[in-house]
């Protein structure tokens, strides 16, 4: 995947979880963002959706829970 989608990602969830861009990474998860509950993901769902152009499945929703699962998932989508 390319650094720009991943920046563009990371802009995305920053955007979403109220958190600078610089600190999301690739070890970046719900275990270590506090803002990311289950509201919010949601919302992170629905942005990265309107970002780029794609929607996800139940089964993906449920596995994007860090900043890699989230590469993963938009990888095989695009």
């Amino acid at each position: 995947m390319s650094n720009s989608i991943e920046q563009t990602i990371q802009a995305v969830m920053a955007d979403v979880l109220g958190v600078d861009a610089s600190t999301i990474d690739e070890s970046s998860s719900r275990d270590t963002l506090d803002t990311w509950d289950s509201a919010n993901h949601i919302g992170l769902v629905l942005a990265l959706e309107t970002e780029f152009g794609v929607t996800f499945e139940v089964d993906e929703i449920e596995s994007m829970f860090s900043f890699r699962d989230v590469v993963a998932v938009l990888e095989r989508k695009l």
